[in-house]
């Protein structure tokens, strides 16, 4: 089996830096690891988008403040009931999307929705006591995703590629069919 130049660099790349990530995040006590896996998997499955990247960080944006709405309105007894939170999760679901192809057509509903989705699963199992601290450390983790994993591999991989570049093939002769041959007779 031939593994590909690519699977090495990219394999390398997000390993090194998940590491690094790892280390950085134990060391500022960072406890959102998940939050930055989360995030590069996404920039990763949409193609690494450079020309996207503030949009993808709005809508994390958008995703923090809407769980941070829904887990709110959870706080009410009633809303925290099944038919009632399944409606609240359909119409800002409902919402999301509707905002998105209107008036803030910047966001990209997926990143919206992971965003909220993956804030909502935090929320949901821990107790938060400082809640502004919590959504600055939450969403450093989630730019660290982009901004370290995700952009940190691809420019191990540029590196590599730079360091080791692929073999070129020998120009291979060109034949003209339409030229008349040459002949060394002096004749």
């Amino acid at each position: 089996m031939k593994i590909s130049k690519e699977l090495w660099c990219s394999s390398i790349g997000v390993g090194l830096f998940t590491l690094f990530y790892s280390l950085i995040m134990t060391s500022f006590q960072l406890w959102m690891g998940a939050a930055a896996f989360i995030t590069a998997s996404y920039f990763f499955g949409v193609g690494c988008p450079n020309d996207k990247v503030w949009n993808i960080v709005g809508s994390f944006v958008m995703g923090i403040i809407w769980a941070m709405i829904s887990f709110q309105l959870l706080q009410n007894a009633t809303i925290a009931q099944l038919w009632p939170s399944a409606i609240m999760f359909g119409f800002m679901t409902f919402l999301a999307i509707f905002l998105q192809g209107t008036i803030m057509k910047f966001t990209m509903v997926p990143a919206w929705l992971i965003a909220w989705g993956s804030t909502m699963v935090i929320i949901s199992n821990i107790t938060i006591t400082k809640w502004p601290l919590f959504i600055v450390e939450l969403f450093v983790s989630m730019l660290m995703g982009i901004f370290f994993i995700a952009y940190g591999s691809n420019y191990f991989t540029k590196v590599v590629y730079k360091i080791f570049p692929d073999k070129k093939p020998k120009d291979p002769v060109e034949i003209d069919d339409d030229a008349e041959p040459v002949s060394n007779d002096e004749g």
